[in-house]
């Protein structure tokens, strides 16, 4: 196994801003001699997330790196706020308080016992508080942000289905390269996607707004007839007045 290899990759990557320990999760992957091998990371910066995919391919017998790519989830902040009698903040704070990965081997489970099953009892009264939530259009965004901050990662595809249409609602990814062994600073990647986060947000506010304009111009039900009225009276003094003629 050429260590050295490993040893020039976890310098280039540390330099890049990546974790200290990435030589160990290198070494982990390259003792199976793989052809090619993907290695995750995720790294927070202040409330934000980015998840970089390192791409790995053998040549020789030396491994290289030649990007990766890297999403941003920009943090969610919920504001103090009641919306149909749910309280944001406490339901966040609730839905932080649950393991959601966890996977007890349920040897102390008895259904008379209520303490036995406490954390089932709390999800299935979130869960039924983000149905309630997700009722009107501003309690969906913010039911949405909750499942996304609380559910992502924690494997649960099969039970709440797929975020992806949520998280593409919010996510900012770029391609990152490394030449001659120097990549962009991971802190430069994350500036660049929050100006293209701003970016978004504003394109799509310029949207919202220019469909609200839209829907102000048509007109409402009464007022088409009335025009339809008004068109008709019209025709109709018209022809009187040439009969007349």
């Amino acid at each position: 196994m050429n260590t050295q290899n490993i040893a020039t990759l976890s310098a280039m990557l540390i330099r890049a801003g990546f974790e200290e320990g990435i030589g160990y999760r290198l070494l982990q992957r390259v003792c199976f001699t793989p052809s090619s091998f993907t290695l995750f990371e995720r790294l927070k910066k202040n409330k934000d997330t980015l998840t970089c995919s390192l791409h790995f391919e053998r040549q020789g017998m030396e491994y290289v790196c030649g990007y990766y790519d890297v999403s941003l989830i920009k943090g969610i902040v919920l504001p103090e706020r009641t919306i149909d009698g749910i309280d944001l903040e406490e339901l966040d704070k609730a839905m932080g308080q649950i393991d959601w990965c966890c996977q007890a081997d349920g040897s102390q489970f008895r259904l008379d016992d209520p303490d036995s099953w406490a954390r089932e009892k709390n999800i299935s009264q979130i869960v039924s508080q983000l149905t309630k939530l997700s009722a009107t259009v501003e309690g969906k965004h913010f039911a949405d942000a909750l499942r996304l901050k609380h559910w992502m990662d924690a494997g649960l595809e099969d039970l709440v289905g797929n975020l992806n249409v949520i998280r593409a609602r919010i996510e900012i990814s770029q391609r990152v390269y490394f030449i001659d062994g120097e990549g962009i600073p991971i802190d430069e990647v994350h500036r660049f996607l929050l100006n293209r986060w701003m970016e978004k947000k504003m394109q799509a506010n310029r949207r919202e707004r220019a469909n609200e304009s839209k829907d102000g111009e048509v007109a409402s039900p009464g007022e088409e007839r009335g025009k339809q009225f008004s068109s008709k009276k019209r025709k109709t003094t018209i022809k009187r007045i040439g009969q007349e003629r």
